[in-house]
């Protein structure tokens, strides 16, 4: 009997029928999922020699993402903007700042670039050091005979690999070539150190690695430090090293003995790339038996707590009841109605009830994501400008951002104070107007430097203005960069420093004349020769220090312009014919054939042939002779030579002419040593100047004879075209000769 108006008591069916039933299914599942799970786990336990070939199968793989990885940085390396340029350039200036930025941004720890022939242009090499890591920079090592440089050059490998010995240990690398217009101009090497090649691979099992050379020996290891006296045990015989070289999806297992304890090795090829650099052996203590039997345990425990949460699962699953989900998802959809994205139903689509409550919470997801992207993206922004801001603010140049119609957007204030108050718009319009004149108004995709620096006029100042584009993802130009410099105080310290130089010239200058005439005074002879000589190596020297120091010295490039040879071999006789009378020599010129024209900067080669005259002139005896000629033309070059009859040069002298400042050991016929003033840098300025207008220079000489030095220059026509280039085995015919000895009179 119950009260009246009371509700009926009773037992809820969860505790009379589901709560009973989830104990017995509750015990069951787990008993029968942990019987389940430890058969299935001793049937799949594989034996040891199944986990070792697991473990090879495992570092091939892993060793073939690696190798594509190196070689999709080399090539990204090979394809930067600027890196063929300046390899086809061989300018290490330009490439070696492109090679620490990227070596820095990808963590590399080795970068090697090489020209066409092989030889290192720039090499990157990390060394560690008490402070941290840092970058080691080498240059002109011959790379051309190493096997991995062949299959790039000869067998035209795209990732040719090789295994190279370094100061910082042994090194693996890639190679890639870079092409110029599908022409070959050198290759980018990635190097990875051998010992982290193999603790990444190590990382794919639990065995240790070995990489072995060809001689079988052990090459790196990943045992540690205190196993080191076994390591020799892990030495192959040669028949089993190549044995498992042969070896192509498979691996060559074995039992050894390190220090008492047993092993097993899984031997097979190291395959890195398009080449087998060795072979890899897995050693794994002969323990897993025992491992496995943990496993096996640990499987099916595993089993029995998973069958117990599923069922758990289940019985709060059946709970649920519908209204109390319809309840949660209204809640939810109410939340969002009010602008809270941060609730969710939980649900899943297993029914109609389900599905809604799935939808409504991906709908909740993709509302969120939104806001927390256009937050994050907010505070990027304005992180990035803040930094940009400071950074330029920090520079010590000026800089000076513009947008497409050349209205000024940021200016720090280093440029403000070289600009002044009063800012154009747009900026610098006489700087715009070169810009124009050079390249026109609109700019091919890929360009960045806009020409080059510009100087300019600003309130009683000197600056230099250098613009580059401002190019977005899409390779479109969205603005202009401009960096500004004031050079007043270096431009006003040139002018004083070539004044001083000019005037030392001419005050060393003004006595050559007067000397000249005193060498026919017979008692005056033989010191106003000497002191002749040694005016005009005074002289030569000064010209050549301030042809050193000048901001466009010899190695800078002028525009050039078409010259008359006759005119110009006489204007270098007419410099040098003083000199030569000073040191009683003749100095003839002989022409055989006139009307030729070539294209050069006049200064620059009056410089270079200049040099060779005042050789000739220092190394001839007095009363010798020398003649500058024109010897014609050949393929397309007009032929010129300088000879005497002087001292001539010893065959170990001859080939490091062109070496700077090399001095070498001229004699006179009876065997004294000739001394001779000045730096030792002529020659080479002078091969310099003449490779640079696309020249060729030889000099040929046989000592107590004498000397003659030919060189050949482009033709062109009395109005300019565009320069030739000459192939660098074209060979300057001709031979030294006797000169007949003439006194002059």
């Amino acid at each position: 009997m119950t009260a009246a108006g009371s509700q009926p008591r009773f037992i809820s069916v969860r505790w009379r029928l589901i709560a009973p039933l989830f104990v017995v299914v509750l015990l069951v599942g787990m008993v029968g999922a942990y019987a389940i799970g430890n058969n299935l786990s001793a049937n799949a336990t594989p034996p040891q020699t199944n986990l070792l070939l697991q473990t090879s199968d495992a570092i091939r793989t892993h060793t073939a993402q690696m190798y594509e990885q190196t070689r999709m940085e080399a090539q990204r390396i090979a394809f930067t903007q600027g890196v063929a340029n300046a390899i086809q350039a061989r300018s290490a200036d330009d490439l070696e700042p492109i090679l620490q930025s990227m070596a820095r941004l990808a963590d590399l720890e080795s970068v090697i670039v090489t020209d066409a022939q092989g030889v290192e242009l720039v090499g990157l090499l990390r060394i560690q050091q008490a402070e941290g890591s840092a970058y080691s920079i080498s240059t002109d090592t011959d790379f051309h005979l190493q096997p991995i440089v062949q299959a790039v050059f000869n067998e035209g490998y795209i990732g040719a690999t090789n295994l190279l010995r370094t100061p910082e240990g042994l090194l693996l690398y890639t190679a890639v070539p870079v092409n110029v217009d599908n022409k070959l101009v050198g290759l980018v090497m990635i190097g990875q150190e051998a010992g982290h090649v193999l603790t990444q691979l190590k990382a794919e099992g639990f065995a240790e690695l070995s990489l072995y050379g060809d001689d079988g020996s052990v090459l790196q290891s990943t045992f540690p430090a205190e196993a080191g006296a076994t390591l020799s045990s892990l030495n192959l015989a040669p028949e089993s090293f190549q044995h498992v070289l042969s070896l192509t999806d498979s691996a060559a297992l074995s039992s050894l003995t390190l220090d008492g304890r047993a092993f097993q090795a899984a031997y097979f090829p190291f395959q890195f790339g398009p080449q087998t650099l060795g072979v890899i052996s897995a050693v794994a203590p002969d323990s897993v038996p025992a491992i496995a039997q943990s496993n096996r345990q640990l499987t099916a425990l595993v089993f029995a707590a998973i069958a117990g949460t599923v069922i758990v699962a289940l019985f709060l699953g059946v709970n649920k009841l519908v209204v109390n989900r319809a309840a949660h998802i209204s809640n939810v959809a109410t939340a969002l109605a009010t602008g809270n994205s941060t609730l969710r139903t939980g649900l899943i689509a297993t029914d109609e009830v389900g599905a809604i409550g799935q939808a409504l919470d991906l709908y909740a997801d993709s509302v969120q994501e939104r806001q927390d992207a256009l937050r994050t993206s907010l505070r990027r922004q304005r992180r990035e400008a803040e930094f940009l801001l400071s950074v330029l603010e920090t520079m010590p140049d000026g800089i000076v951002v513009q947008d497409q119609d050349g209205i000024p957007v940021v200016i720090n204030e280093q440029a403000r104070s070289l600009l002044g108050t009063q800012i154009e718009t747009p900026l610098f319009p006489d700087l715009a107007s070169v810009m124009n004149g050079k390249l026109g108004r609109s700019m091919a995709p890929g360009l960045y430097a806009l020409g080059d620096p510009a100087r300019l006029e600003r309130d009683g100042r000197l600056l230099t203005a250098q613009a580059a584009a401002l190019m977005n993802l899409l390779d479109q130009r969205v603005g202009t960069v401009i960096v500004i410099r004031d050079i007043t105080y270096d431009v006003r310290r040139e002018q004083l420093q070539n004044k001083l130089m000019q005037r030392i010239a001419d005050e060393v200058q003004l006595p050559l004349s007067s000397l000249a005439h005193a060498t026919k005074t017979p008692p005056l002879a033989d010191v106003a020769r000497s002191l002749s000589l040694h005016a005009a190596a005074l002289q030569k020297l000064i010209v050549e220090m301030r042809e050193i120091t000048m901001p466009d010295a010899p190695n800078s490039h002028e525009p050039q312009r078409p010259l008359y040879l006759d005119t110009f071999i006489w204007s270098i006789a007419n410099e040098w014919r003083q000199v030569a009378s000073a040191a009683n020599l003749t100095l003839d010129i002989l022409i055989e054939k006139r009307g030729l024209f070539v294209l050069g900067d006049e200064r620059r080669l009056r410089w270079a042939v200049g040099n060779i005259v005042d050789n000739a002139i220092k190394y001839t005896l007095p009363g010798g002779k020398l003649t500058v000629e024109i010897n014609g033309e050949s393929g397309n070059r007009a032929l010129m030579r300088v000879r005497d009859n002087g001292v001539g040069i010893t065959p170990d002298d001859l080939p490091h002419l062109f070496t700077p400042y090399f001095r070498g050991t001229p004699r006179t016929a009876t065997g004294e040593l000739l001394h001779v003033p000045g730096m030792g840098q002529g020659l080479s300025v002078a091969k310099q100047i003449i490779e640079s207008h696309a020249g060729l220079i030889q000099i040929k000489s046989k000592p107590g004879v004498g000397t003659a030095t030919y060189f050949a220059l482009p033709l062109t026509a009395p109005v300019g075209y565009e320069l030739p280039l000459l192939p660098g085995e074209a060979d300057l015919e001709g031979e030294t000769v006797r000169i007949a000895s003439q006194r002059r009179q």
